[in-house]
């Protein structure tokens, strides 16, 4: 029983531990890939020509500047 226990524990541990670690900061952005996010953000094209530029991801824009959200 006490085997149990401990082990529901440690994983608990280890759950905890590997959430901390996905919350990592923003992605920094060059200054190339603010100025596309800010150019799809005001052209309002942030799922299409944002993408086939490839140049940043959406989410990054998103997550970094608060842009094509």
């Amino acid at each position: 029983m006490k085997k149990a226990i401990f082990l529901l524990i440690f994983i608990l541990v280890i759950a905890g531990c590997k959430e901390v670690k996905e919350k990592e900061a923003p992605k920094a952005l060059s200054e190339l890939q603010v100025e596309a996010c800010n150019a799809a953000a005001e052209a309002g094209t942030c799922d299409t020509r944002l993408v086939e530029l490839g140049i940043v991801l959406k989410e990054d824009c998103c997550n970094s500047l608060g842009k094509c959200c």
